[in-house]
């Protein structure tokens, strides 16, 4: 008998969860102004979205970047995504591929001034690998934000103890944690931003980042 620990169906579980999806986290008016601020800051870059989910994040950006590429490891979320993007009509810029974020390479999907980890990273069965891998993915003046509920969020506090078990990794980072992380990939954090999470407005979600979700920004060391 094996005692060998069963493997995250990492895939398997965004393909279960693909068609509720999107009215369950739909887009978020905070973030997604937070993240046009940034776009109109580096001049309307090249944006690649590890973790993509159903494309929201690059559909709500496509008037304010070059192009933007999605990537997902769940074939029923890209479906999704592409679905999506079909209203956008045929002359859309972005694009979305069934991959694993913690291989993508630059010589496959070139290389880019943004990459977004937008409530994946937490996901991921090897933080530190996808950050190097998201390094890798960025030219020289280019930048990785990393948007996460901070583990001490009451809703996410009230889902590690009394939530449902899931079969995928779930490890939400305090900034301190992601920084120190992210300069074993190569990454210097260049600012830390409070967002409200959730963006419903409620009193807990507009506490400051202890309390909510934060972006991190990082560039190459």
């Amino acid at each position: 008998m094996s005692d060998t620990p069963k493997p995250y169906g990492v895939a398997a579980f965004f393909d279960r969860h693909a068609p509720g999806w999107d009215a369950a986290h739909g887009p978020q008016s905070d973030r997604a102004a937070y993240l046009r601020g940034l776009c109109a800051a580096l001049g309307r870059p090249r944006v690649i979205d590890l973790g993509c989910g159903t494309g929201w994040q690059l559909i709500d950006l496509a008037d304010h970047i070059a192009s933007g590429v999605g990537l997902d490891i769940s074939p029923a979320m890209v479906a999704q995504a592409q679905e999506n993007t079909a209203a956008l009509g045929d002359e859309t810029n972005l694009a979305f591929h069934v991959g694993d974020s913690a291989t993508a390479s630059a010589e496959a999907l070139g290389r880019f001034q943004l990459a977004l980890f937008v409530g994946s990273l937490e996901h991921a069965t090897d933080q530190a690998a996808a950050l190097a891998t998201a390094a890798g993915l960025l030219d020289g003046a280019g930048r990785l934000v990393v948007i996460m509920p901070h583990p001490c969020n009451p809703g996410v506090l009230r889902s590690r103890w009394f939530g449902p078990r899931y079969d995928v990794p779930l490890n939400h980072l305090t900034p301190r944690a992601l920084a120190g992380m992210a300069r074993g990939a190569g990454l210097r954090l260049e600012a830390c931003a409070a967002l409200p999470y959730g963006g419903r407005g409620r009193l807990l979600d507009r506490w400051p980042v202890m309390a909510g979700a934060y972006a991190a920004r990082f560039a190459l060391a």
